[in-house]
Formats: structure tokens, C-alpha cells, sequence
């Protein structure tokens, strides 16, 4: 009888354990968990060169600098929607210069502003599989990102309309040239898969992403270190390097 109670409940047990299994590696088929990380990059584009007499132009770019994790879900072997959170470090250099020698009182006769700026992002977004060869995928992606500023800091030379230029470097440019506090932004690219055995992968992506907001905000400026720069777009070209779990 002892005998036969101990069967039942080690066949119960492998049969409970066999179900989680299957249950395991069914979910992991439907999620997934990553960590990435990758260079970019980043330079700013104003929309017009020319704004409320200030002619505009777009400087230098930046490297930065991106990580974070990443969630698939996957509705089926070729479509899966992914979302996460990350850190990335964009920026670039805008030129603004007034064609007059008298603006505004409150307003500067030129600025020269170098912007580095860290976000906290959030992606929401479509992979699509192009064809697999044996274990890689190769896939294109598109989506959007939700990018929320944690801080600025940069470089600015801005002459006033009347007094000293004033001149900053690698300081924070919170009152002489500042960013707008939520950027959204659109991107697509390219990107692979490597199976490594079958729960585990390695991925790889490259990625253009252009801001649909307005990214400066020098209206907001202090007094007489106001200018205008129009509309100016955050764009990226990033490189993402990761592992599945």
C-alpha cells in the first residue's frame, strides 16, 4: 500500500512538473527580456533658417551613448511587439544669429549652444522577420520612444544685446539655454537575431530616430539671454548590440 501511495505521489509530482515545464517554455515563446546597449550618433536640425529674424543653422553633432532593457512580446514567428526602458545621452549644436545689431531688449545678438542631453526612454514598437536562415533573423523594426530629460548640460557663447558675452563650458545650461522636458520621437531600421540554443539570443540593430517635438526652448532663457531657433528636431543614428535571456 506504501508502495503504491509513494508511485501516485512521485507520478503526480513528475506529471506537475512536466506541466510547469511545458507552461515555462510556452511563456518564454510569447516573452522575453533583454538587456542592450550601443553608440549613437546625434545632432540637432532646425525646420526653418530663418525665425523672427534670426537665421538658424545647425552645428556639429555628438556621440553618445545608449542602454537599457528591452520586452518582446511575440504575437506569432514573424510579428512581435516590444516595449522597455532605457537611458540614452543625445545632443548637437545649434547656431542662431540676428540680423539686426538691435533685437529685443531681452533677446541676445547671437548664441552658440552645444546641447548634451540624458533621457530616460521608453519605446513602444513593431519587429517584423524578413526571412530566417537557419538560426538568424533578419528583421526590420519600427516604433516610437516617449523620452522624459533627466538633465542638460553643454557649451554656450551667447552675446547679449547690450553687455558681455556670456561664455559656459560643460556647465548646466538651465537659464541659458535649456530643452523641452518630454521629447517624442518616431525611428526604423534594420536589424538581426542569432539563436543561441533555443531560449537565448543575440541581437543587433541599426536605428534612425527623428523628434516630432520641438527639442530647445531658448524663449525660456533669462532676460537678455533670449533667442529664437524656430522648431528643432532631435535625430539619431544609433547602433544596439544585445542578449536575450
Amino acid at each position: 500500500m506504501k508502495k503504491l501511495i509513494l508511485f501516485i505521489v512521485v507520478t503526480f509530482s513528475l506529471m506537475s512538473t512536466a506541466t510547469a515545464q511545458s507552461r515555462a517554455e510556452e511563456l518564454f515563446k510569447t516573452y522575453r527580456f533583454g538587456l542592450f546597449l550601443g553608440p549613437s550618433i546625434n545632432s540637432l536640425r532646425p525646420t526653418s533658417s530663418l525665425i523672427d529674424k534670426y537665421t538658424i543653422s545647425k552645428g556639429k553633432g555628438n556621440i553618445g551613448f545608449s542602454f537599457g532593457i528591452t520586452a518582446d512580446y511575440n504575437i506569432n514567428e514573424r510579428y512581435t511587439i516590444f516595449s522597455g526602458i532605457g537611458l540614452d545621452w543625445r545632443g548637437g549644436q545649434i547656431n542662431a544669429i540676428h540680423d539686426s545689431s538691435a533685437p529685443a531688449s531681452d533677446y541676445a545678438k547671437s548664441a552658440n549652444v552645444t546641447y548634451r542631453q540624458q533621457y530616460l526612454t521608453i519605446p513602444l514598437g513593431l519587429k517584423m522577420m524578413a526571412t530566417r536562415i537557419d538560426k538568424l533573423k533578419i528583421l526590420a523594426q519600427t516604433g516610437f520612444d516617449l523620452g522624459i530629460l533627466l538633465s542638460q548640460r553643454g557649451d554656450f557663447v551667447i552675446m547679449p544685446n547690450s553687455g558681455a558675452t556670456v561664455i559656459g563650458a560643460k556647465t548646466k545650461l538651465s537659464g541659458y539655454a535649456t530643452g523641452v522636458p518630454v521629447n517624442i520621437g518616431w525611428y526604423i531600421g534594420p536589424g538581426v537575431e542569432y539563436d543561441l540554443n533555443g531560449k537565448n539570443a543575440v541581437f543587433a540593430s541599426i536605428l534612425y530616430r527623428n523628434g516630432f517635438v520641438d527639442a530647445t526652448t531658448p524663449k525660456n532663457n533669462n532676460a537678455g539671454l533670449k533667442f529664437s531657433d524656430g522648431n528643432i528636431r532631435s535625430n539619431s543614428f544609433a547602433l544596439r548590440v544585445g542578449y536575450f535571456f
